[in-house]
């Protein structure tokens, strides 16, 4: 059965109205409105349009931890970047030296790039470069035993750390968990390409996920010059004041409490010109389009260079971005080319602009796959789906310029077992630890999260070998 309103709240939500009807202007300041009475303030949240109401989802409040009240700050911020299709690591992450009648080559072992500075022979594929030359801020990871060779599972699998033959799973994805605990302007932003975050599965704070697509309405929220950032901020002058009033009337309460947090939250933002930081521009996108390789795509050439904005503007905790067409079943060379040299141009240069800014120790990047692709070459000239995968870590503070884990030589078919302190592959072959994405996860949780965080999160398990920084 229905409950009917209260007396009281339809009262104050008439007396809004009434006091909305009597200017016509869009956001009124004090001197055109007067108080904001106690009983509007409780009803109706202040009736400051939807204005208070995005600024409660941006400014991500919840509840508290159900099992105790720590909080865990983001440390870094997070880039997850999906490489969506199943990516070959004998391209990326995994070249051979050798060929047998099992492992079939492309390629010549020696277009591959040493990653820079390193002493353990690492490489990366003949078409990643620049990504090489990052060298101590690179980490490579090989033999992620992926258990699937479906998109939609390998994709849910490295996302949330867990497996299903399906790609449905109950469980939010490691991004969503990380921007949870933040209190960033922009919690979570997904750009092009990016796997989409799910945030409403086991996480005790809500977040909320801003899109590509949904970017100029955020924009649209924040005044774009000082008069109006000046007029805004007498708004908001009126309603502290008002929830100050109210608040010694009727004492807290978490109406009122949230109010107040809000304001102070769009106060910062507002005196910080959030606006303007989040709006692209020419000399933004100029490090991504000059000299790009030809037929890059602006869109992708734009998502991250919005990215690097945010992120050297402190606007966000973690981003999403994404480059696809990496299921290359037929003609794999000349399908492949493109896509990865715009990657290792891309990234490279993403990473660069961090650098110079100082925020690549606090910015942890992550590029992952569904799956691997075949040490056979099919009779299209491509590669067809493989349960062993491969990841590229950059910058967080980490300890590159080295590989953790490896695949068997001859075939590719075993993610090999390694020493979870080193990532070195086991001398014995018969103790140690079989990568899984479920690594990756924990990785990413121990660097932003801190390792504390863990025993919230027990299926992603942080392994020394991936979490070592530099120093140590």
């Amino acid at each position: 059965m229905k409950k009917s309103t209260p007396t009281w709240l339809v009262k104050a939500q008439a007396e809004a109205a009434a006091q909305a009807a009597k200017t016509s202007c869009a956001i009124c300041l004090p001197q055109e409105t007067g108080d904001i009475s106690r009983r509007q303030l409780l009803a109706s949240g202040v009736s400051m349009t939807a204005y208070l109401s995005v600024a409660k989802l941006l400014a991500g409040a919840g509840t508290a931890r159900a099992a105790d009240s720590t909080n865990y700050p983001p440390q870094r911020k997070l880039v997850w970047i999906n490489m969506s299709g199943g990516w070959d690591i004998l391209e990326v992450t995994d070249p051979k030296p050798n060929s047998t009648g099992k492992l079939q080559l492309l390629y010549d072992y020696g277009q591959s790039h040493p990653v820079a500075g390193a002493t353990d022979g690492s490489r990366l594929g003949r078409w990643l470069p620049n990504l090489a030359g990052i060298g101590a801020d690179l980490l490579v990871v090989r033999g992620i035993a992926m258990g699937t060779t479906s998109h939609p599972a390998g994709s849910a699998y490295m996302d949330k750390g867990v497996l299903s033959n399906t790609g449905i799973v109950n469980s939010a994805s490691i991004p969503a968990i990380i921007a949870s605990e933040s209190q960033a302007t922009i919690p979570i932003v997904q750009l092009a390409g990016g796997s989409d975050p799910q945030t409403d599965r086991g996480i005790l704070k809500p977040v909320s996920v801003v899109r590509a697509q949904n970017l100029d309405l955020y924009r649209s929220m924040y005044p774009a010059d000082d008069a109006a950032i000046q007029r805004r901020m007498a708004i908001l002058d009126l309603l502290k004041t008002s929830v100050a009033k109210s608040q010694g009337e009727v004492g807290a309460n978490s109406r009122l409490s949230d109010l107040s947090a809000a304001e102070a939250k769009l106060r910062v933002q507002f005196a910080g010109n959030v606006g303007a930081k989040m709006a692209l521009t020419d000399a933004d996108k100029a490090a991504f389009t000059t000299n790009a390789p030809k037929g890059m795509s602006s869109d992708s050439q734009n998502a991250v260079a919005l990215a690097l904005k945010l992120l050297n503007n402190d606007l966000v905790t973690c981003i999403n971005l994404g480059f696809g067409g990496f299921d290359t079943h037929q003609n794999q060379n000349t399908r492949l080319a493109p896509i990865l040299a715009s990657v290792d141009f891309l990234l490279a240069q993403f990473v660069a602009g961090l650098k110079a800014s100082g925020q690549l120790d606090k910015t942890l990047i992550i590029l992952y796959s569904d799956f691997g692709r075949t040490p056979a070459v099919n009779g299209a000239s491509g590669r067809d789906h493989w349960p062993v995968g491969g990841a590229l870590v950059m910058g967080g503070g980490i300890a590159g310029g080295r590989t953790v884990g490896a695949t068997s030589d001859d075939t590719l078919s075993a993610a090999e077992l390694i020493d979870p302190t080193t990532g070195l592959k086991s001398t014995d072959g018969a103790t140690g630890v079989q990568l899984n994405p479920t690594h990756i996860g924990g990785l990413a949780l121990a660097l932003t999260l801190g390792p504390a965080y863990a025993t919230y999160r027990p299926y992603l398990p942080a392994l020394a070998a991936l979490t070592r920084l530099k120093g140590s």
